[in-house]
């Protein structure tokens, strides 16, 4: 069903392909909710001045974290 490389990411990340696309999807939708306050950032640059980098930030910490697990 997947690829040789596929399988090997999904062992590197020590995932099955429903956690890693639960994991992914979790992702994606944090990174899209960002993106409204990244625009009113743009405009009134004083309004959400750590929300988007606070975020990232977490979303990485987590995927290390998890991966560290």
């Amino acid at each position: 069903m997947f690829s040789k490389k596929c399988r090997q990411h999904l062992n590197n990340v020590n995932e099955t392909a429903l956690e890693h696309m639960w994991s992914a999807m979790k992702v994606a939708f944090k990174l899209q909710m960002l993106v409204p306050v990244c625009l009113i950032h743009s405009v009134v640059p004083c309004l959400f001045t750590k929300t988007a980098t606070d975020t990232m930030r977490k979303i990485i910490d987590g995927r290390i974290s998890s991966k560290e697990s």
